[in-house]
This record gives structure tokens, C-alpha cells and sequence, in this order.
């Protein structure tokens, strides 16, 4: 009977970082020193990606396109995606071990796939060197997937389903629908699309949230539910098969998969 053998994870705002902290300071850090002013909500629309593609998504931006024009009095060009790049480089591994604590549920989570002798793979937008810094933590924290892959390992990062495919390849998964792809991004989600596998958002926690674990508990309840909603929407809205709120509702949903799957 088929069912799900692996699930692969995203890493930060999925399964560390709570919020998504780490990338999205040390890229708004690196255009601001280039004296071009984003915004957070534009920063996290092209979250998941390899990070220098994320800063040419920025760039391409209608408003940071005109704004970069304006100070400069040019158009950008390749150079200037570099510096910018570099400076993000300098600036995220400053600050990349401050933000590696596991976000709650994923222990339990792993605990709960062992069992069902579900392998464990991992895809990320950081690079290999970023990569092993965040790994290195989660072990010690006590994850540690089967298989993990970083954008500049494959031809092309996300949404493309290399790393996906790359994953499939060394966890030995023959059916690509027999795997989950478990992101906080609409990049993640759009990765697991194009691998065909099926597809899952989680929004607490998220990039696409917005929010830090302290701005959770303060912010209004009433305003939390309305953000949380907008980001379940955008995640369908991608392609997501499902979205859960938390980690915590991930076996449950993997048991839901799989009676689908034996129909």
C-alpha cells in the first residue's frame, strides 16, 4: 500500500529560526548599507530562495527598482548585486548562530517519523556554509535529518525541485508521491509543485507570518488570526495540498495523506 516514506523540510521559519529572523535582518542590513531602503514585507516575498537570487528578485521590484535608480542615478547592474550579496554574506554569519533554536514540535515530530520509519531529508535557501552552521546547532539541539541540500549545491535553487530531487536520489525514494515537502515559504511550497510531491505550509512561525515568537504572544488575538488567515491563503493559493498552523498537527495530517493515498 502506498504511503508517504519521506518528508523533507525547509529550515528556517520552518524548523529553526521562529520567525525567520537570521535571513531577513542580514538582507534588509545589506541593501540599507547601499543606502536602498526595503521594506520587511518586500524582503519576505522572495524568502526561500539561494540568496543571491533573492537579492536580484528584490532589485527587480517596481519600487526598489525606482528607488535604486533615484539615490544612484543609474540602473543597478551585476556589481552592485555582488556588494550587496557580500555585504549580506558578512552580515548573516555575524548573526546566523544567534538564530538556530529549534522551533517547538519539530523533536516530537521526528520522534514520531522514526517510528513510522518515514525518512528525514531537508532543502534550504542558505547556502552550504550557512547550512552547516544552522545543522550543526539543530544536532546539537537534537534534529538531525537523513539528508540535507543547499541552494548552491544544485544547477538552480528554488522553486525549481532539484533539491527535492536530489533529496528522493539519496533517501533512495523511487514515487515522488510518496513525499512531502513541509516549507514556511511560498517558494517552498512552489519547490514541492514542481517536484509534484505533495505540498504542505506551516504558518506559525513563517517567513510569510511575519512575526517573532514575543510578537505572537503580545499582539492581539483578534489581529494574530487575521494575519495567520491572510498567510493560509497565500500558501493555497501557491499550490500548498494542505496547511497546518503548527509542526504539532503534522502526523495527523501524514495519517490523513496516507488513507487518501489507499483510497
Amino acid at each position: 500500500m502506498k504511503q508517504i516514506e519521506a518528508v523533507i523540510f525547509d529550515w528556517a521559519g520552518t524548523t529553526v529560526d521562529y520567525g525567520c529572523v537570521a535571513p531577513i535582518y542580514a538582507m534588509q542590513a545589506a541593501f540599507s548599507q547601499h543606502d536602498v531602503t526595503v521594506s520587511l514585507d518586500e524582503i519576505r516575498k522572495p524568502m526561500g530562495m539561494l540568496k543571491i537570487d533573492h537579492i536580484k528578485a528584490v532589485l527587480a521590484m517596481d519600487t526598489i527598482r525606482n528607488q535604486f535608480q533615484k539615490i544612484h542615478g543609474r540602473a543597478h547592474h551585476l556589481q552592485d548585486i555582488e556588494k550587496i550579496y557580500h555585504r549580506f554574506e558578512e552580515s548573516i554569519f555575524s548573526i546566523l548562530h544567534q538564530h538556530t533554536t529549534l522551533i517547538d514540535g519539530i523533536l516530537p515530530v521526528q520522534v514520531y517519523l522514526r517510528q513510522q520509519n518515514i525518512k528525514i531529508g531537508s532543502t534550504s535557501g542558505y547556502t552550504r556554509a550557512m547550512l552547516d552552521i544552522v545543522a550543526r546547532s539543530a544536532k546539537e539541539q537534537g534534529y538531525a535529518p537523513d539528508h540535507m541540500i543547499s541552494s548552491d549545491e544544485v544547477w538552480r535553487g528554488r522553486p525549481y525541485p532539484y533539491m527535492i530531487q536530489q533529496n528522493m536520489a539519496a533517501l533512495e525514494i523511487l514515487d515522488v508521491n510518496t513525499v512531502l515537502k513541509v516549507g514556511d515559504t511560498l517558494i517552498d511550497i512552489q519547490e514541492g509543485c514542481h517536484a509534484g510531491c505533495w505540498s504542505v505550509g506551516v504558518v506559525m512561525g513563517s517567513s510569510l507570518l511575519g512575526l517573532g515568537e514575543a510578537e505572537v504572544i503580545s499582539i492581539d488575538k483578534s489581529e494574530l488570526n487575521k494575519k495567520a488567515k491572510a498567510a493560509r491563503y497565500e500558501m493555497f493559493a501557491a499550490g500548498a495540498d494542505y496547511v497546518i498552523d503548527t509542526m504539532h498537527e503534522l502526523p495527523a495530517l501524514i495519517s490523513v495523506i496516507n488513507q487518501r493515498m489507499a483510497g
